[in-house]
Protein backbone atom coordinates (compact mmCIF):
# COMPACT_ATOMS: atom_id res chain seq x y z
CA UNK A 1 0.00 0.00 0.00
CA UNK A 2 2.83 2.31 0.94
CA UNK A 3 4.60 1.61 -2.37
CA UNK A 4 1.43 2.36 -4.28
CA UNK A 5 1.09 5.75 -2.61
CA UNK A 6 4.73 6.58 -3.33
CA UNK A 7 4.25 5.59 -6.98
CA UNK A 8 1.14 7.74 -7.34
CA UNK A 9 2.92 10.74 -5.73
CA UNK A 10 5.90 10.27 -8.08
CA UNK A 11 3.58 10.02 -11.06
CA UNK A 12 1.79 13.21 -10.06
CA UNK A 13 5.17 14.91 -9.67
CA UNK A 14 6.15 13.91 -13.22
CA UNK A 15 2.83 15.18 -14.55
CA UNK A 16 3.37 18.52 -12.75
CA UNK A 17 6.89 18.83 -14.17
CA UNK A 18 5.62 18.06 -17.67
CA UNK A 19 2.85 20.68 -17.48
CA UNK A 20 5.28 23.24 -16.00
CA UNK A 21 7.72 22.67 -18.88
CA UNK A 22 4.94 22.99 -21.42
CA UNK A 23 3.83 26.30 -19.88
CA UNK A 24 7.40 27.64 -19.81
CA UNK A 25 8.06 26.62 -23.43
CA UNK A 26 4.81 28.05 -24.76
CA UNK A 27 4.87 31.33 -22.88
CA UNK A 28 8.34 32.42 -21.76
CA UNK A 29 10.66 30.74 -24.29
CA UNK A 30 8.30 31.03 -27.23
CA UNK A 31 7.05 34.55 -26.86
CA UNK A 32 10.24 36.26 -25.76
CA UNK A 33 11.68 35.45 -29.17
CA UNK A 34 8.68 36.42 -31.23
CA UNK A 35 9.06 39.70 -33.13
CA UNK A 36 5.72 41.36 -33.52
CA UNK A 37 4.99 41.75 -37.19
CA UNK A 38 4.33 45.37 -38.15
CA UNK A 39 2.28 45.99 -41.22
CA UNK A 40 4.20 48.05 -43.77
CA UNK A 41 2.18 50.84 -45.38
CA UNK A 42 1.23 49.89 -48.92
CA UNK A 43 1.95 53.36 -50.31
CA UNK A 44 4.21 56.29 -49.49
CA UNK A 45 3.49 59.11 -47.01
CA UNK A 46 1.12 60.91 -49.38
CA UNK A 47 -1.17 59.86 -52.22
CA UNK A 48 -4.18 61.32 -54.01
CA UNK A 49 -7.59 59.95 -54.75
CA UNK A 50 -7.77 59.23 -58.45
CA UNK A 51 -10.84 61.38 -58.92
CA UNK A 52 -11.71 64.97 -59.70
CA UNK A 53 -11.74 66.22 -56.08
CA UNK A 54 -7.98 66.47 -55.48
CA UNK A 55 -8.30 64.79 -52.06
CA UNK A 56 -5.00 64.00 -50.31
CA UNK A 57 -4.52 60.82 -48.27
CA UNK A 58 -1.66 60.47 -45.78
CA UNK A 59 -0.50 57.66 -43.51
CA UNK A 60 1.71 57.35 -40.43
CA UNK A 61 4.81 58.09 -42.51
CA UNK A 62 3.66 61.62 -43.33
CA UNK A 63 4.53 63.36 -40.04
CA UNK A 64 8.17 62.30 -40.31
CA UNK A 65 8.30 63.27 -43.99
CA UNK A 66 6.72 66.64 -43.21
CA UNK A 67 9.32 67.25 -40.51
CA UNK A 68 12.09 66.33 -42.95
CA UNK A 69 10.80 68.76 -45.60
CA UNK A 70 10.38 71.65 -43.16
CA UNK A 71 13.88 71.07 -41.74
CA UNK A 72 15.32 72.04 -45.14
CA UNK A 73 13.99 75.60 -44.87
CA UNK A 74 16.50 78.35 -45.65
CA UNK A 75 16.30 82.06 -44.96
CA UNK A 76 14.49 83.91 -47.72
CA UNK A 77 13.32 80.76 -49.52
CA UNK A 78 9.84 79.39 -50.14
CA UNK A 79 8.66 75.80 -50.38
CA UNK A 80 7.69 74.88 -53.93
CA UNK A 81 4.92 72.27 -54.04
CA UNK A 82 4.79 70.70 -57.48
CA UNK A 83 1.58 68.66 -57.70
CA UNK A 84 0.75 66.24 -60.54
CA UNK A 85 -2.07 65.96 -62.99
CA UNK A 86 -2.48 62.61 -64.71
CA UNK A 87 -3.74 61.21 -68.00
CA UNK A 88 -7.14 62.57 -69.02
CA UNK A 89 -6.85 65.42 -66.49
CA UNK A 90 -6.08 69.12 -66.87
CA UNK A 91 -3.86 71.25 -64.66
CA UNK A 92 -6.77 72.68 -62.64
CA UNK A 93 -7.08 69.46 -60.63
CA UNK A 94 -3.32 69.60 -59.97
CA UNK A 95 -3.71 73.08 -58.46
CA UNK A 96 -6.45 71.71 -56.18
CA UNK A 97 -4.06 68.95 -55.12
CA UNK A 98 -1.31 71.51 -54.48
CA UNK A 99 -3.67 73.60 -52.32
CA UNK A 100 -4.69 70.52 -50.32
CA UNK A 101 -1.05 69.51 -49.80
CA UNK A 102 -0.28 73.09 -48.68
CA UNK A 103 -2.87 72.75 -45.89
CA UNK A 104 -0.92 69.77 -44.51
CA UNK A 105 1.96 72.10 -43.61
CA UNK A 106 -0.19 74.30 -41.36
CA UNK A 107 0.48 75.78 -38.86
CA UNK A 108 4.26 75.41 -39.29
CA UNK A 109 4.20 77.13 -42.69
CA UNK A 110 1.89 79.92 -43.88
CA UNK A 111 0.63 80.55 -47.41
CA UNK A 112 3.37 83.19 -47.80
CA UNK A 113 5.97 80.44 -47.24
CA UNK A 114 4.68 78.40 -50.19
CA UNK A 115 4.74 78.44 -53.98
CA UNK A 116 2.25 76.19 -55.78
CA UNK A 117 2.87 74.73 -59.22
CA UNK A 118 1.92 71.68 -61.29
CA UNK A 119 3.48 69.01 -63.49
CA UNK A 120 2.26 66.38 -65.95
CA UNK A 121 2.60 62.81 -64.76
CA UNK A 122 1.53 59.33 -65.84
CA UNK A 123 -1.54 57.25 -65.03
CA UNK A 124 -2.86 58.01 -61.54
CA UNK A 125 -3.23 54.42 -60.33
CA UNK A 126 0.10 53.35 -61.80
CA UNK A 127 1.86 56.33 -60.19
CA UNK A 128 0.68 55.58 -56.68
CA UNK A 129 3.82 53.61 -55.84
CA UNK A 130 6.09 56.53 -56.80
CA UNK A 131 7.44 58.67 -53.99
CA UNK A 132 4.69 61.06 -52.81
CA UNK A 133 2.50 60.04 -55.78
CA UNK A 134 4.66 62.14 -58.16
CA UNK A 135 4.51 65.26 -55.95
CA UNK A 136 7.79 67.19 -55.75
CA UNK A 137 9.04 69.56 -53.04
CA UNK A 138 11.91 72.04 -53.18
CA UNK A 139 12.96 75.13 -51.22
CA UNK A 140 13.39 77.85 -53.86
CA UNK A 141 14.55 81.45 -54.08
CA UNK A 142 11.88 83.95 -55.07
CA UNK A 143 13.46 87.35 -54.41
CA UNK A 144 12.62 89.07 -57.70
CA UNK A 145 16.06 88.90 -59.32
CA UNK A 146 16.41 85.14 -58.84
CA UNK A 147 13.40 82.91 -59.44
CA UNK A 148 13.96 79.18 -58.90
CA UNK A 149 11.72 76.44 -60.22
CA UNK A 150 12.05 72.70 -59.71
CA UNK A 151 14.32 72.05 -62.71
CA UNK A 152 15.63 75.49 -63.67
CA UNK A 153 16.36 78.99 -62.44
CA UNK A 154 15.73 82.39 -64.04
CA UNK A 155 18.08 85.25 -63.18
CA UNK A 156 17.01 88.71 -64.31
CA UNK A 157 18.99 91.85 -65.11
CA UNK A 158 18.68 95.21 -63.39
CA UNK A 159 15.44 97.06 -63.88
CA UNK A 160 15.67 99.39 -66.89
CA UNK A 161 19.25 98.27 -67.52
CA UNK A 162 21.29 95.58 -69.26
CA UNK A 163 23.59 95.27 -66.24
CA UNK A 164 23.76 91.99 -64.40
CA UNK A 165 22.40 92.00 -60.86
CA UNK A 166 25.22 91.47 -58.38
CA UNK A 167 24.12 91.12 -54.79
CA UNK A 168 24.42 88.73 -51.83
CA UNK A 169 21.54 86.52 -52.98
CA UNK A 170 23.18 85.97 -56.37
CA UNK A 171 26.53 85.15 -54.77
CA UNK A 172 24.81 82.71 -52.39
CA UNK A 173 22.99 81.09 -55.31
CA UNK A 174 26.17 80.45 -57.29
CA UNK A 175 28.00 79.21 -54.19
CA UNK A 176 25.25 76.67 -53.53
CA UNK A 177 24.96 75.68 -57.21
CA UNK A 178 28.72 75.09 -57.40
CA UNK A 179 28.58 72.82 -54.33
CA UNK A 180 25.71 70.84 -55.85
CA UNK A 181 27.51 70.36 -59.16
CA UNK A 182 30.68 69.21 -57.37
CA UNK A 183 28.71 66.68 -55.34
CA UNK A 184 26.62 65.29 -58.19
CA UNK A 185 29.05 65.73 -61.10
CA UNK A 186 26.08 66.86 -63.19
CA UNK A 187 26.41 69.27 -66.10
CA UNK A 188 24.36 72.41 -66.64
CA UNK A 189 23.07 74.43 -69.57
CA UNK A 190 23.12 78.23 -69.33
CA UNK A 191 20.84 80.02 -71.81
CA UNK A 192 21.00 83.74 -72.48
CA UNK A 193 17.88 85.74 -73.46
CA UNK A 194 17.33 89.37 -74.49
CA UNK A 195 14.51 91.83 -75.04
CA UNK A 196 13.45 92.76 -78.58
CA UNK A 197 15.64 95.85 -78.97
CA UNK A 198 18.09 95.42 -81.88
CA UNK A 199 18.56 92.99 -84.75
CA UNK A 200 18.36 89.20 -84.45
CA UNK A 201 22.10 88.65 -84.89
CA UNK A 202 22.91 91.30 -82.30
CA UNK A 203 20.58 89.72 -79.74
CA UNK A 204 21.90 86.21 -80.36
CA UNK A 205 25.40 87.50 -79.69
CA UNK A 206 24.25 89.44 -76.63
CA UNK A 207 22.41 86.40 -75.24
CA UNK A 208 25.52 84.25 -75.62
CA UNK A 209 27.63 86.94 -73.94
CA UNK A 210 25.27 86.85 -70.97
CA UNK A 211 25.47 83.05 -70.77
CA UNK A 212 29.27 83.18 -70.91
CA UNK A 213 29.34 85.76 -68.08
CA UNK A 214 27.36 83.40 -65.88
CA UNK A 215 29.63 80.54 -66.90
CA UNK A 216 32.55 82.54 -65.48
CA UNK A 217 30.83 82.62 -62.08
CA UNK A 218 30.96 78.82 -61.96
CA UNK A 219 34.44 78.45 -63.44
CA UNK A 220 35.74 80.74 -60.70
CA UNK A 221 34.17 78.37 -58.15
CA UNK A 222 36.00 75.34 -59.53
CA UNK A 223 33.42 73.81 -61.88
CA UNK A 224 35.12 72.16 -64.90
CA UNK A 225 34.45 73.88 -68.22
CA UNK A 226 33.25 70.64 -69.83
CA UNK A 227 30.36 70.55 -67.33
CA UNK A 228 28.94 73.87 -68.58
CA UNK A 229 27.03 74.30 -71.84
CA UNK A 230 26.19 77.84 -72.99
CA UNK A 231 23.48 78.79 -75.49
CA UNK A 232 21.64 81.87 -76.70
CA UNK A 233 18.02 82.27 -77.68
CA UNK A 234 18.37 86.01 -78.28
CA UNK A 235 14.94 87.64 -78.41
CA UNK A 236 13.15 84.56 -79.74
CA UNK A 237 11.64 83.37 -76.41
CA UNK A 238 10.10 86.32 -74.52
CA UNK A 239 8.18 85.56 -71.34
CA UNK A 240 6.58 89.00 -71.18
CA UNK A 241 5.62 91.85 -73.47
CA UNK A 242 8.42 94.00 -74.83
CA UNK A 243 6.13 97.03 -74.96
CA UNK A 244 6.80 97.98 -71.32
CA UNK A 245 9.97 98.54 -69.30
CA UNK A 246 8.80 95.88 -66.83
CA UNK A 247 8.27 93.35 -69.61
CA UNK A 248 11.65 94.07 -71.17
CA UNK A 249 13.33 93.41 -67.83
CA UNK A 250 11.70 89.98 -67.58
CA UNK A 251 12.95 89.13 -71.07
CA UNK A 252 16.53 90.16 -70.25
CA UNK A 253 17.44 87.04 -68.35
CA UNK A 254 19.66 83.99 -68.07
CA UNK A 255 18.18 80.54 -67.45
CA UNK A 256 20.17 77.78 -65.79
CA UNK A 257 19.10 74.16 -66.18
CA UNK A 258 20.70 71.18 -64.46
CA UNK A 259 20.98 68.33 -66.97
CA UNK A 260 19.86 64.85 -65.93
Amino acid sequence: MKKTVVFIVFLLFLILVWFSWRWYKNTVVCCDNVVEEVETPKFGPLIFECSANGKVITNELWLEKKKEIISGKEEGKKLLILAPYFDDENDSIAYERAKNVAKLFEPELTREDLVLSVRKSLNCEMSRDTLMHSTKFKWVARDGDIVEYFDHTKIFYEFGSAKEVKDESLIAYFDKLALLLKETQQSITIIGHTDSTGADDYNLELGLKRAEEFKEHLLSRGIPEDKIITESKGKSMPIATNSTVEGEQKNRRVEIRINN
